[in-house]
């Protein structure tokens, strides 16, 4: 589902859960939602989701398919994102992280 769709029915935005840090992004999802959070290093992402609870679904490492992607801007994280695929837009274009490992 891309990002400029719109949901039914999304979960409105939980309060961040004590476990997760406040830096975490919150997705809307149909009936459900996930918490993302992103630890940037030199050549790869960590990236962690969460269920609305904070209960860590997956995990793992991603790289960028853009090379314009700055680590240092803000962003946003929009659809479609999932355990392989984390998509997010920076400055009005999207930009998608695909899982390495």
């Amino acid at each position: 589902m891309e990002s400029t769709e719109k949901l039914k029915t999304t979960l409105a935005k939980p309060s961040l859960p004590i476990n997760l840090p406040s830096m975490a992004k919150w997705l809307s999802g149909e009936g459900a939602g996930s918490w993302f959070v992103f630890e940037f290093n030199e050549n790869e992402c960590i990236i962690e989701r969460f269920n609305s609870d904070g209960k860590l679904e997956c995990t793992g490492s991603f790289v960028c398919q853009q090379d314009n992607f700055d680590y240092s801007k803000p962003f946003e994280i929009t659809y479609l994102s999932h355990c392989q695929q984390v998509s997010i837009i920076q400055e009005g274009e999207k930009k998608i992280f695909l899982r390495i490992k």
